[in-house]
């Protein structure tokens, strides 16, 4: 398995260039086609329309948006000269949520930025991430605020509960395990709800992967409570020198999880390393 087809989400933040990187050097290692997506969430400037100068109004409104989409094109392409990758550049923007999704779906891989609250337009892209996970029907690589290192060649690590979910993003995910010098299946039991981890799924997904050439171990971590599960896997990804987490996103339902929290929403917006996530 390989991806031979990767969509990367660009915007105005102040980490697109850091996420185009990121994008660039996966598509040269799997030699894929590179699609750049300007996304943005754009105000309907009738919100700014006043009754005695509506085209100014409409005009300068729109002036601004171009030039925010010309500045990111820019250097979509001036990158992208630098390289021998095939590629083509598109522009969505919409007044109604994230605009990638189309695109998403057409792709093997797709490339989100984590959520940053200190951006100025911070408000308008909340919860984009987990949108694009939800509505994408494939995998959605989550990269870091920060710079991280290279997902491939290193330790990789899948956060294993036996859901559906997490299955998908395993598999999903074969392209990225085959390149890592090792890949940890991790579960969590929690003293209080052992069906938290699933050992023995996890056993015979180790397998299944050995099948496909990955080289795999399977690690069993003990908490006492269900709410230690999330601070047991940070400390494990850090101990491991991880370089790449694959999970599933959402598997006890949307609701639930906006309401509780969980791993999902906390690796959406606190993780330093690239996440992997499927539903």
């Amino acid at each position: 398995m390989t991806f031979k087809t990767i969509v990367v989400r660009l915007d105005t933040g102040i980490h697109a260039a850091v996420r185009l990187d990121a994008a660039v050097a996966l598509a040269e290692r799997f030699d894929a086609h590179l699609r750049g997506v300007y996304s943005e969430f754009t105000l309907d400037p009738r919100f700014y329309y006043q009754a005695d100068s509506v085209h100014r109004y409409n005009k300068s409104l729109v002036e601004v948006f171009r030039e925010r989409r010309e500045r990111v094109e820019h250097l979509f392409r001036e990158r992208l000269a630098l390289t021998k990758l095939a590629h083509d550049w598109l522009a969505s923007e919409m007044t109604e949520g994230p605009s990638i999704i189309h695109f998403a779906r057409c792709a093997d891989l797709t490339i989100v930025g984590q959520h940053d609250p200190n951006e100025p337009d911070a408000y308008l892209a909340d919860r984009f991430p987990e949108s694009t996970v939800m509505g994408a029907g494939g995998p959605v690589l989550v990269w870091p605020r920060e710079r991280a290192s290279s997902p491939l060649d290193g330790t990789a690590v899948i956060a294993w509960d036996g859901s559906r979910e997490a299955a998908r993003a395993a598999f999903d995910a074969l392209a990225f395990l085959r390149r890592a010098k090792r890949v940890n299946i991790v579960t969590v039991r929690a003293d209080g709800n052992p069906s938290l981890g699933d050992g023995r799924a996890a056993s015979d997904l180790a397998r299944n992967l050995i099948r496909h050439a990955v080289h795999v171990n399977v690690i069993e971590l003990s908490v006492r409570r269900e709410a230690d599960v999330e601070t047991a896997l940070t400390s494990y990804l850090d101990s491991a020198s991880a370089r790449l987490l694959v999970m599933g996103a959402f598997h006890h339902g949307r609701v639930r999880e906006t309401l509780l929290g969980g791993f999902t929403r906390a690796a959406l917006r606190e993780a330093v390393l690239p996440v992997v996530m499927s539903n």
